[in-house]
């Protein structure tokens, strides 16, 4: 089995994971007790140790998406797939601390991590998280939209990559974080299922 398959597979995979956090695990979610309650929960680790799973198969995945179209995708292609792996980088790093240090502090000094939730203003966390999410989103946004430029892929699976982003929010805002975020995250999930397919089945993935 070669690389190309391999990344297909991760690619896949990690879109079927999103949807199962998002829609399995987050409503599952205590969000009526202290915050410190809730990331001491079991439910809460799962859904961590997923979440990192899940953003570490992008990671990994995205080099071979890139390899795909490489030849067509210039230089705004080459950025976006800069931009893409380093923000799954920052993703992953910041999920791996919550499900290793953040959920381990919650558990053993839960009063040190409401501390530093009520404090006021932007700590270190905050801003890390904020620079991981932002760099994560608009990496995998503009990644998509060179997949748009080039033609290699079928459009579908970056059109809904794309739309997922925008849908998060705008849903969540609609209706409720949850269950917003749910139905944004499965129109997400989906197009990195479709996109993952597409180079599991591509010629070179074809070649072993």
């Amino acid at each position: 089995m070669n690389s190309f398959r391999l990344s297909g597979i991760a690619i896949a995979a990690g879109g079927v994971f999103l949807i199962v956090i998002n829609a399995v695990f987050t409503p599952m979610l205590a969000t009526d007790v202290p915050f410190p309650e809730m990331m001491a929960s079991n439910t809460y680790l799962w859904r961590l140790s997923l979440a990192a799973l899940t953003v570490f198969l992008f990671m990994i995945g995205s080099p071979d998406l890139h390899a795909y179209q490489g030849s067509r995708s210039g230089l705004f292609g080459k950025i976006a797939f800069s931009l893409t792996f380093l923000g799954c980088a920052f993703l992953f790093a910041h999920e791996w601390a919550q499900v290793f240090f953040v959920h381990s502090i919650a558990v053993a000094a839960p009063d040190a991590l409401q501390a530093m939730e009520d404090a006021e203003g932007m700590n270190a966390f905050d801003i890390e998280a904020l620079v991981a999410i932002t760099t994560f989103t608009l990496g995998w946004i503009s990644f998509a939209a060179s997949m748009l430029v080039t033609k290699i892929f079928a459009r579908l699976g970056p059109i809904l990559i794309i739309v997922g982003f925008f849908a998060i929010p705008l849903l969540s805002a609609a209706t409720s974080p949850i269950w917003g975020g749910a139905l944004g995250n499965a129109v997400l999930g989906l197009g990195f299922v479709l996109l993952g397919r597409e180079l599991l089945h591509s010629p070179t993935a074809a070649q072993s």
